[in-house]
Order: C-alpha cells, then structure tokens, then sequence
C-alpha cells in the first residue's frame, strides 16, 4: 500500500483565538486544496478516506473530483480533541452538504460524536485501530489519499513508525502538506512534501 497521509487546508478554525471544533475552508484553504489536487494529478491514487469534519471533506474534494472517486469517510480519523465533546452532523445532513462522501460508520441518528478531552495513550490506541483497518482494507498495491488533521497524522505516523505513544518525536504539518508513505516486506518508507508541488508525470 502506498498511503498520502494529507493534513487539511487552512480553516476557519486556524483563524480565530477562540475554540471551533470545525469549520469551512477559508479561500487559502481552498487554494491548498486545488494544490493538493495539481500535486497528486497521475498518481493513480484508488482510494480516498477522510476524516468527518468539514475541513478535512472540503480539502479531499477537488481530487475526488478529478479521480472521479468518492470520499471514504472514517468516524475515527477525526482530529484529537483536548477541549470537550463535539456533535457533528447527522448521515442525512452529511450527504446533503458533501455528496461525494460515502459514510463507511454507523452514527447516531442526532450526529457523528466526539468525547473530546483525549489523553496521548486514547489517541495513539485510535491511530492504531485505524492503521490496522487501512492494512486489512487496502492489503494489496493500492494508493490511498488519507485527508486527516495534525494531531491525529502524528499520531498515525508514530504508529506507523513502531513509536510509543510517549515518543516526543514531531512531524513538520502546514496545513495541505503530506507524508507519502509506502509499506514493503522490509517495512515502511516515510516521504516528507512540504509545499505541494507536482509529484507525478502526467498527460
């Protein structure tokens, strides 16, 4: 599996001093999208998973868009959250904003949920679960887009890593930038893009 593990463009969040557990893409934002897309243009990407908040959704969808592939969305790759509960939209109000999604996750009727408050150990358990289900889900030689949040790809790339939890190891995250990961027998190559540019030839 080779797996593009993309943080979302700049949000509305990423603006304010206040706490907002979610929010749409302000226009740079979507400009890092549109980048986003330009970049991974021929990289025969198969597969599209995203996180249920808006930002992450809005930053997959121009390469949706252009792969003709519906956004995989995954409950548990929702960013870590150390201030409180979050209600997220319901299934039908999901669909309604985002028609590319396919909803992989039972939710409740009221909305998708998030305790908040999670401690390093939870968030590294999550990040586990969600690399194991990426393996059993993609065992071959696919390529999948993960649009995720900076908290939860640390996370993910520790796990990825064999890192504890505990490890003080950081990955550089601007907002639109990826880790390419490939998985092999001799075990994981880990590719650091900064400012997106065109990694692929394409026609």
């Amino acid at each position: 599996m080779e797996l593009f593990i993309i943080r979302h463009g700049q949000s509305i969040g990423n603006t304010v001093p206040h706490d907002m557990a979610d929010g749409e893409l302000t226009a740079l934002g979507r400009s890092q999208a549109e980048h986003v897309k330009t970049g991974m243009l021929g990289a025969n990407v198969t597969h599209i998973v995203s996180s249920p908040l808006q930002r992450a959704i809005e930053t997959a969808q121009p390469l949706a868009r252009a792969a003709n592939l519906p956004i995989r969305v995954w409950i548990e790759t929702f960013e870590v959250r150390n201030k409180g509960a979050y209600r997220g939209p319901s299934e039908p109000e999901l669909a309604s904003m985002y028609p590319e999604i396919k909803l992989e996750d039972e939710i409740a009727a009221e909305g998708w949920y998030c305790a908040g408050d999670e401690d390093e150990e939870t968030a590294h358990g999550r990040a586990r679960r969600i690399l194991d289900r990426l393996r059993r889900e993609f065992p071959g030689e696919e390529r999948v887009a993960l649009f995720s949040h900076s908290g939860f790809n640390r996370r993910l790339l520790l796990a990825a890593l064999g890192l504890d939890f505990r490890s003080d190891v950081r990955f550089l995250q601007s907002n639109g930038t990826m880790y390419w990961l490939s998985f092999g027998e001799a075990g994981v190559n880990v590719k650091y893009v900064g400012d997106f540019r065109p990694l692929f030839q394409h026609s």
